[in-house]
């Protein structure tokens, strides 16, 4: 549905054509790669079985978890709630140990950490520890 949307506004600025491209070229691209990602993902969540949740329990948990995400970034800070998120994302999607999970989760905290915050310069909040 938000890839619809996306395509929508990127017709209505005009995605022009390969050779002069419009204002909305690469919001377009960008929603037909969505487009299709998102039909891959759907298609691939209905041929998988799982016995302890089924896919649309699963869609409805990934909300929550970034619905949460947002609300305590400002209070934990990025590195904590990333991680803390990143791993209850893990832990849903894959079924793998702890150990991999946790280990997981920390390499993607600390890479985006590395290229957004020192690469890029982006502020983070920084939360109640100081982090």
């Amino acid at each position: 549905m938000f890839s619809l949307l996306v395509l929508y506004e990127a017709l209505r600025l005009g995605p022009g054509s390969l050779s002069r491209p419009g204002s909305g070229f690469l919001a377009f691209c960008a929603g037909i790669v969505l487009f299709c990602l998102s039909v891959g993902l759907v298609c691939r969540g209905w041929k998988i079985r799982d016995s302890r949740m089924t896919h649309s329990q699963r869609v409805i948990l990934t909300f929550a978890v970034l619905f949460a995400y947002s609300l305590v970034l400002g209070v934990l800070g990025f590195v904590v709630a990333t991680f803390l998120g990143v791993t209850a994302l893990f832990r849903l999607q894959l079924t793998r140990s702890w150990w991999t999970v946790l280990g997981t989760s920390a390499l993607v905290t600390l890479l985006a950490y590395l290229v957004f915050g020192m690469l890029l310069h982006v502020y983070f909040p920084v939360g109640f520890l100081g982090i």
